[in-house]
């Protein structure tokens, strides 16, 4: 990759540092791995993560588990399936702002060439500042911009400008169509199209700003 890039684009990855599950990657590991790529110094950056989509998903997402929304896209017997044993399957884990920085933070000592990127509950400037101030060179953000796609502009023009995002995690049960936000569509992308809601081709509230939103991913 870098060969065929050079210069011209940035070459970065993910690591997870924890997989947060019984026989997965853990930090200690993380960490080596890191110096390794680091060592190679063919990436840029290197954006940090954890946890898994296969399983304890919300060691990832962090926040309310959306158990029924989840179950409403599933058929019989998944939908049942679903609503017994959900929460035990995604985990639960509360939200809070900056929930990976205190693994991320070990990580920074160790790299020479490469950039560290930021991830996990950073939504407004004071988020991003704090990132700078442990020594990352980039943060970076997924659910809070399928929420508000123009906050980081938000924030540029207002530094006390606060998510609207709660984490409630519904964007998740979306990635079985198109990625995006399910709250307040209306007020922020316009009101869909009454006849196509009657008709059964969109549902109020959701496809219209899928068509928006598009396939942006969710993964903060």
């Amino acid at each position: 990759m870098r060969t065929r890039v050079r210069d011209v684009i940035a070459v970065t990855a993910k690591i997870s540092m924890d997989d947060g599950i019984r026989g997965g990657i853990g930090v200690s590991e993380s960490l080596r791995t890191a110096q390794l790529l680091d060592a190679d110094g063919t990436l840029d950056a290197l954006e940090l993560t954890q946890g898994s989509s296969v399983v304890r998903q919300m060691f990832l997402f962090r926040g309310d588990v959306p158990v029924d929304d989840f179950a409403a896209v599933m058929p019989q017997p998944r939908k049942t399936g679903v609503l017994l044993l959900g929460k035990k399957i995604l985990g639960e884990f509360p939200y809070h702002d900056l929930y990976m920085l205190e693994s991320a933070r070990q990580f920074v000592p160790l790299m020479k060439n490469t950039k560290l990127i930021l991830l996990g509950g950073i939504t407004d400037f004071d988020h991003m500042s704090t990132g700078m101030a442990e020594g990352f060179d980039f943060v970076a953000m997924g659910r809070a911009l399928l929420r508000e796609p123009n906050l980081v502009e938000a924030i540029r023009s207002d530094r006390s400008k606060q998510t609207y995002c709660t984490h409630c995690n519904r964007c998740m049960y979306t990635v079985y169509g198109r990625t995006h936000c399910v709250l307040d569509p209306t007020s922020a992308f316009g009101a869909v199209d009454s006849a196509r809601v009657a008709s059964g081709e969109v549902i109020a509230g959701v496809d219209e700003l899928a068509a928006s939103v598009g396939g942006s991913a969710c993964r903060d």
